[in-house]
């Protein structure tokens, strides 16, 4: 594609225009411009990775994006691990020792430890 095709197929991408209204405009194939809108996604500045601060691709009507990719996902969370929320956390008494303990994310726990566990039987 010439210069001042990709410039037009822009402009009209930032008009809202679907490929296939792009095509029939440029006269050019409608496989040429999806295949350039593929790898040329639209960059928004209010959307950029919180890792690395790359420009990220946020598809409408999907929810949204905060890392460009899952490597930069961990890498970010593992080095903030005081940002996560955890608010599954509920307490619970043992039932073998009457201790309270904390447990995450579970409704079934009955014991404080493995050691409580296995004294129950005995």
């Amino acid at each position: 594609m010439k210069k001042h095709e990709i410039e037009r197929l822009d402009m009209l991408r930032k008009q809202g225009k679907k490929a296939s209204e792009i095509a029939k405009t440029l006269q050019i194939s409608l496989n040429t411009v999806r295949s350039y809108m593929r790898r040329h996604p639209i960059e928004n500045d209010n959307h950029r990775c919180k890792n690395c601060d790359r420009p990220i691709y946020q598809p409408s009507g999907r929810k949204p994006k905060f890392f460009c990719s899952d490597k930069c996902r961990m890498t970010w969370w593992n080095s903030h691990r005081e940002a996560v929320n955890k608010k599954a956390y509920r307490t619970f008494v043992c039932e073998y020792c009457g201790k309270e303990f904390k447990a995450y994310a579970t409704d079934t726990r009955k014991y404080c430890s493995r050691g409580c566990y296995f004294k129950r039987g005995a």
